[in-house]
């Protein structure tokens, strides 16, 4: 799982220190620290009985039927702060995608293609953030303004606007979809985001690396915690309570609040006392921590490679050299965590590849609902 973060000097009007969880919620994290192991989900006990056939890790039907399910779901393009003026404009990419991502006139986010009407030629190229003031194509100079019209006159041609995807901004974060019902899937995790008040937050760090392994590998290791006083022993293990946690599914999402040392005394447990995970269906990752968050995304390239994209989030752009070093300390222990996990995933891809099914315990609630909710989604 995700790392915990150094001791904090973020302002305390920067930090939304509520928790929206009932009490009831509360009080199962909290025998969860006293037991010091994972809660099995009720309904979920006998689910691991079959197993899991690992065709669906290593076949090429079941990856193109997943491959298929990504462009049915939203998925993170970009970050808010990247585009946050009029003309800031950005390219974004996602599995065979490439799209527009730019800041208009009245400051409403817009997405397009990136191909230009006329010969196909991608019309925004790198990843850092350009003004501008039209969208020229390199290739004849098509023009097209930011609704994604086409100015240029004096040739016929079959359509005279670039193609729009629809976006949401959520948590500083921006999602695609296809269409603006696909969006709307993600609104039950959305509803409760919004309570942390995370829309201002901007990237401080961002990593993105492939790796030789099945997609839902690497999604699985981020739904379970029973492996964390294991491969955690010497990091995120010495702050949390053994592999305790609770999962509740949203939905095909879901949420995972692992407790801190710090809940069992708490009176009233508050961000501090808690890492609180968030599953968006199928392969986004958020953590949240008490005064930033990470992201961990997991994009398909074959039944056995995978690129992963990590980022770490915070509440504005460092201004001194102390906060600076204060941001890299919590970057370097997120990413150095979750690299832990990481590391294990191609091994685990390996030993995959040698059995016809795999055994899921029953304190590992959130892979079977994964699983369902893939099965429930074909």
């Amino acid at each position: 799982m995700g790392g915990y973060p150094l001791k904090t000097e973020i302002k305390e009007n920067q930090r939304t220190k509520h928790l929206p969880f009932s009490r009831t919620l509360l009080e199962r994290v909290r025998r969860q620290s006293e037991l010091g192991v994972p809660e099995i989900f009720p309904g979920l006990e006998g689910s691991g009985v079959s197993g899991i056939s690992t065709g669906r890790y290593v076949n090429e039907e079941s990856f193109l039927k997943e491959k298929e399910l990504f462009h049915r779901r939203p998925f993170l393009v970009g970050f808010r702060e990247k585009v946050s003026r009029t003309g800031d404009c950005i390219s974004a990419n996602f599995l065979d995608r490439d799209w527009i991502l730019l800041r208009d006139e009245k400051n409403d986010l817009k997405g397009f293609e990136n191909a230009c009407l006329h010969r196909g030629t991608r019309l925004i190229s790198g990843a850092d953030t350009k003004s501008i003031r039209k969208i020229v194509c390199p290739y004849h100079s098509w023009t097209y303004d930011f609704d994604g019209e086409l100015l240029t006159g004096g040739c016929k041609v079959g359509n005279n606007k670039l193609r729009e995807i629809p976006l949401i901004e959520i948590a500083g974060m921006i999602f695609a979809g296809k269409t603006s019902e696909i969006l709307n899937q993600i609104n039950p995790i959305r509803n409760e985001l919004d309570e942390y008040n995370l829309d201002s937050y901007v990237p401080f760090a961002l990593l993105k690396e492939e790796g030789e392994y099945n997609w839902k590998v690497g999604v699985e290791i981020f739904l379970e915690t029973y492996h964390i006083a294991t491969l955690h022993r010497n990091s995120v293990a010495a702050v949390v309570e053994k592999n305790s946690s609770v999962y509740d599914p949203i939905g095909e999402h879901a949420r995972i609040l692992i407790p801190n040392r710090t809940y069992k005394a708490a009176e009233t447990p508050s961000r501090k006392d808690l890492i609180i995970t968030y599953f968006i269906f199928p392969s986004t990752i958020l953590v949240l921590f008490r005064d930033h968050f990470g992201i961990i995304q997991f994009q398909p390239l074959s039944p056995s490679k995978t690129r992963c994209i990590r980022a770490v989030l915070i509440p504005e752009k460092p201004k001194t050299d102390r906060m600076i070093r204060f941001w890299e300390g919590n970057r370097d222990f997120f990413f150095r965590t979750t690299s832990e996990d990481l590391e294990l995933a191609p091994e685990i891809h390996a030993g995959i590849r040698q059995r016809e099914r795999i055994y899921p315990s029953s304190w590992e609630p959130g892979i079977f609902h994964f699983h369902r909710s893939l099965e429930n989604a074909e």
